[in-house]
């Protein structure tokens, strides 16, 4: 998967052309789709048109192009790194989306001016900035980055949001939809149908997880509220709370001044620490290690 400073994978010929694909992860990718045994060895090199370490992706005059080789050909002559500089720069700005957009179909893009999108669908959305907002993201999609307030109402079919930053927001997630990191505030709302969260920290949020959910390393003052199905919790620090869990809910690692209140099903806690607290522990639950200030109120084993 590209990172910020992987994008824009590009192959620049002999003929000034400068040849990219959204989609590609790899110069490989692009070499096996657009050089034929035809394509003299020296004829192309690969590079990445990069921006400047903490810069926009919006921001086409913070770019500097990465030559990926070892040497660079003799006929890439200043003229010719002008010329394809100013291609480069043209491709970003025909990424970028400022305003309003009905659907982003097959497509890359950055969203930046509080930019609305109605629906992401089989597409990349590499940055979300300024308040930027997606109603719909489905059909495989993916979400690099979502910085600066930005939102997403509707995650499906398998879409993936990356990085999660800046009070930004994701309100509703179906259909094995996934979040890699969460931090600075963001927020999760509701989860359904396996849908997951890897990672949260700063002050991540999550409210109502449903059907097989499940989240690994809330940080910080994480907190979830209420989780239903086979649901899953690893690692929680700091100031966790959790809420709820039912079915064959399990949490491993608490810290600090951790609290779960009400966990059914096969629940599993193992080790707590600080000031925690267990309220209501049913069906064949299990507690390894409780320890300073823990109180557990309830609890029964069949």
């Amino acid at each position: 998967m590209t990172t910020i400073n992987e994008f824009l994978l590009v192959l620049i010929k002999k003929n000034g052309k400068v040849v990219y694909n959204v989609f590609a992860t790899s110069h490989l990718d692009l070499i096996g789709k657009y050089i034929t045994e035809n394509d003299p060895i020296d004829s192309y090199f690969k590079a990445t048109f990069a921006p400047n370490e903490n810069g926009r992706l919006d921001d086409v005059n913070n770019y500097h192009l990465l030559i990926d080789e070892q040497f660079i050909p003799d006929w890439f002559t200043e003229t010719k790194r002008k010329n394809c500089e100013k291609q480069l720069k043209s491709i970003i700005q025909s990424l970028i989306v400022n305003g309003r957009k009905k659907i982003i179909l097959n497509d890359g893009a950055i969203l930046a001016k509080n930019a609305y999108i109605d629906e992401v669908k089989n597409s990349i959305i590499f940055a979300m900035y300024d308040k930027s907002h997606i109603k719909k993201l489905v059909n495989n999609s993916v979400v690099h980055y979502m910085k600066d307030n930005s939102v997403i109402d509707n995650t499906y079919d398998n879409t993936c949001v990356c990085n999660c930053d800046d009070f930004s927001i994701i309100k509703k997630m179906h259909q094995y939809s996934r979040i890699s990191k969460m931090g600075g505030n963001s927020k999760v709302c509701e989860m359904y149908e396996h849908s997951r969260i890897s990672i949260l920290r700063g002050d991540a949020n999550v409210e109502e997880m449903f059907e097989k959910s499940k989240a690994d390393r809330l940080k910080h003052m994480s907190k979830v509220d209420e989780m239903h199905g086979r649901s899953v919790i690893e690692e929680m620090w700091d100031y966790t709370v959790v809420l709820k869990m039912f079915d064959e809910a399990r949490i491993t690692t608490m810290n600090q001044e951790s609290k779960v209140v009400e966990m059914y099903g096969n629940s599993i806690v193992e080790r707590m620490c600080d000031n925690s607290i267990i309220e209501k522990l049913y069906e064949n639950s299990l507690v390894k290690k409780i320890e300073d200030m823990a109180k557990i109120l309830e609890k029964l084993l069949d």
